[in-house]
C-alpha cells in the first residue's frame, strides 16, 4: 500500500509492477485527508471559529500577517488555494503541544487511514507512507495506525529516498 501525504493526499495498492487500486483522493474540498491543504483548511477553520486559545490565534494572524479578509481571498478568488493552505502546516507542526492542534493532525490522519487505506487489503500488507506530511508529522501519523489497526512501513520524506535505495540494490542492476 502505497500512500502519499504531502501538499495533497493519495493511495493505492501497487503490486510491484501495476496499481491494482486506487481510492480517489477527491481533493481538499472532498477529501485530500491528511493533506498540507486539509490540515492547514481545519487550522484555519478553527482559528476563524474561535475554536483555538487566544493566543494562538493572535501568534497564528502575526506570524503569516493575515486577516480573515484576506484568508477569504486566498481560499475563495485567488488560484491554488490549497496550496496557500498547505503553506500554514509549518504553525502547526511548531504547536504540536497545543491539544487542538494535535488532535486536529491525528483526526485528519485517522480520516485518511480509514477512508483510504482500509479500503485495501489493509491486514495483508503494511502501508508505506511518502511526502512532507507524512515525516514531519510521522510520530502523530504512527499513532494513527496504531488507533486503526494499521501496519505501518516506511515513512519517507522525499521519493529521492526510495529512488536511491532501489537503484543500489544489487538485484535492480541491469
Amino acid at each position: 500500500i502505497a500512500c502519499i501525504l504531502g501538499t495533497g493526499s493519495n493511495s493505492c495498492l501497487y503490486d510491484g509492477k501495476d496499481i491494482i487500486k486506487n481510492i480517489s483522493p477527491l481533493g481538499f474540498i472532498l477529501g485530500d485527508e491528511g493533506s498540507g491543504a486539509v490540515l492547514g483548511k481545519l487550522l484555519v477553520g478553527d482559528v476563524l471559529k474561535n475554536q483555538l486559545p487566544v493566543a494562538l490565534q493572535e501568534a497564528f494572524f502575526a506570524e503569516f500577517g493575515l486577516t480573515p479578509a484576506v484568508i477569504m481571498e486566498k481560499v475563495y478568488k485567488q488560484p491554488f488555494p490549497n496550496r496557500f493552505l498547505a503553506s500554514l502546516s509549518p504553525f502547526i507542526a511548531q504547536h504540536l503541544e497545543e491539544p487542538g492542534i494535535r488532535q486536529l493532525v491525528l483526526g485528519s490522519f485517522i480520516a485518511f487511514l480509514r477512508r483510504n487505506v482500509m479500503q485495501y487489503d489493509y491486514t495483508q500488507y503494511p502501508a508505506h507512507f511518502i511526502g512532507s506530511v507524512a515525516h514531519c508529522y510521522k510520530e502523530i501519523l504512527q499513532e494513527a495506525a496504531q488507533e486503526t489497526g494499521i501496519r505501518i512501513g516506511k515513512i519517507l520524506q522525499s521519493p529521492m529516498e526510495g529512488l536511491i535505495q532501489y537503484h543500489s540494490d544489487p538485484l535492480h542492476q541491469p
